[in-house]
């Protein structure tokens, strides 16, 4: 009988692992978690690979750490980055993190370097923003260092949670920065305090550092001058501002040529309008008693202006209906209520709507059950309406144009997306890790796929800005363009198949492309076959 060589035909999941791998090297991950956190000789898989094998997973196929080791046996990763899949159990990944907990700062700031340096990121402007990371579960009081979990502000009810704050570039808006602070802690000064850390990594002594009204306070305004940074953030509302803003020149007020991009394709008439105008104010240093000039820019919008009389049209409506409802109720009640307690009824449901302001209640002994009466105050409401749509940004940004004031800071807001993705198509949750130090490895690994992430849709948006598009062809469901987002990037490379050919003269491997756009995308990216992968 004629001998046959022996062949076998292999497909792994190959997804977007290429394209993970290829900013995975341009940033040093590997490299920076090796130098510092080395492991020992006879350890058949690095800290570096376990922790690019969690990374990679959360930007392919997000889940729980207890089913990476299910995901990483379907996917190539031995091909990719020399990892056997079975070495990746509870165990391993749990050495991983708790390695990383101890220099997770000196290592996210090389990778922060790296990434300014590979892919020449402005820094001139960055934004500051926080987060919650909800955690369920008991968590006992640990004495270990690091952040603690504790109940706090903007979580779930019963829920513990840590406080995330993230230092965004205004330039692709690319996370650089992150760290995880007590569930319980205020964010007043974490957004400095991270700016700081970031500067001791990356060069910023010309930075605008912008963030929301927790940004400015007599106790940090010294600190960010001492370091030459600008700033601009918005004041908070208090009854000064208010009375500043009712006392500004009818006639100073200058259109201001700001179109949010979701408008530009609008009418000019349907357009948002903005107005400006700018005061000068002398601010003290505390310590020095030295004086600096800063500015107030006074913005009105007319599109805040109508969501803020709608919302409060709609909540005075609400309790008109609930306060008519309780009047109703007194004749009926069981037993007599006294005046204090139909007061404090009422009361409640104007707190309740947050309306407490524009009404005026009278409640009325009588023989049978108080009386209850309101009415509108019409000099509150008409005070509470000129004070629509207005906000007030400081910053020491003296001569630019009140537009390029309002222009600069809008993107604040757009931060807020990249918690969006984190939490969306990354998925932060749902975390199943029973020490505060772990988790916090896992939140930095979470941020070095979100830097990825921005990077990669940073990338495709500039090489079509180069090519003067906007939006990719066929991007979308193979027939929709579309602007590119690191998701819809991902998404199309989900069905991606590694093709291994293994035979007497040794192995084969290609990248079946299932569509043109694939192959298109790959190309366009500039991503790297891995030497020795053909393309099919």
């Amino acid at each position: 009988m004629e001998n046959r060589p022996t062949r076998r035909i292999l497909a792994r999941m190959l997804g977007s692992l290429p394209l993970i791998n290829h900013y995975v090297r341009r940033l040093g991950i590997m490299e920076a978690i090796d130098t510092h956190c080395p492991s020992r000789g006879n350890a058949h898989l690095t800290h570096a690979q376990a922790a690019v094998a969690i990374i990679a997973n959360r930007l392919s196929c997000p889940g729980a750490l207890y089913r990476l080791i299910h995901w990483a046996r379907e996917y190539a990763l031995d091909e990719i980055w020399d990892i056997d899949p079975e070495r990746l159990n509870d165990d391993r990944l749990a050495r991983c993190l708790d390695a990383l907990a101890e220099h997770g700062e000196t290592i996210q700031g090389e990778v922060a370097l790296a990434a300014v340096r590979e892919f020449n990121l402005n820094v001139s402007q960055l934004h500051g923003d926080v987060t919650s990371v909800v955690l369920e579960g008991q968590y006992a009081e640990d004495e270990a260092p690091g952040p603690r979990p504790a109940f706090g502000y903007g979580g779930q009810q019963g829920c513990k949670q840590f406080r995330v704050v993230e230092i965004t570039s205004l330039d692709g808006l690319v996370p650089l920065w992150h760290r995880t602070h007590d569930g319980n802690k205020p964010d007043v000064g974490m957004v400095v305090a991270e700016m700081e850390a970031l500067r001791k990594h990356v060069a910023m002594d010309e930075t605008l550092v912008v963030g929301d009204s927790k940004l400015l306070t007599q106790e940090l305004l010294p600190r960010l001058r001492a370091r030459g940074w600008g700033f601009l953030a918005p004041l908070p509302h208090n009854p000064a501002l208010d009375q500043q803003y009712l006392e500004l020149p009818a006639d100073g007020w200058e259109p201001l040529e700001y179109v949010p991009r979701s408008q530009e394709k609008w009418p000019a008439e349907e357009r948002s309008q903005y107005r400006g105008q700018s005061v000068l104010e002398t601010w003290t240093h505390p310590e020095t008693g030295e004086t600096e000039t800063f500015r107030k820019v006074f913005i009105h919008s007319s599109a805040l202006a109508a969501q803020q009389y709608r919302l409060r049209h709609r909540r005075i409506v609400k309790a008109c209906a609930e306060l008519n409802e309780l009047i109703a109720k007194l004749p009926r009640g069981a037993r007599k209520m006294s005046p204090a307690r139909v007061e404090a009824r009422a009361l409640v449901v104007l707190d309740r709507h947050h309306v407490r302001s524009f009404f005026a209640l009278a409640v009325t002994p009588a023989e049978e059950y108080p009386e209850l009466e309101w009415r509108l105050d019409e000099e509150a409401l008409a005070r509470a309406q000129r004070l629509d749509g207005y906000y007030v940004l400081l910053t020491t940004l003296l001569e630019a144009s009140k537009t390029a004031v309002l222009s600069r800071w809008k993107p604040q807001i757009l931060t807020e997306r990249r918690f969006s993705d984190w939490k969306g198509p990354l998925r932060v949750r749902p975390v199943f890790l029973n020490t505060p130090q772990r988790i916090a490895a896992l939140i930095l690994l979470l941020h070095l796929a979100l830097l990825i992430y921005s990077l990669l849709e940073r990338e495709a948006r500039r090489r079509l800005e180069a090519c003067g598009k906007t939006k990719y062809p066929r991007l979308l469901a193979g027939h929709v363009d579309a602007v590119p987002t690191g998701e819809n990037i991902l998404r199309l490379f989900q069905n991606l198949l590694l093709v291994i050919e293994e035979g007497q003269h040794g192995r084969s491997c290609w990248v079946n492309f299932h569509t043109r756009e694939q192959e298109g995308l790959w190309k366009f990216l500039g991503i790297q076959t891995p030497s020795g992968w053909q393309p099919v």
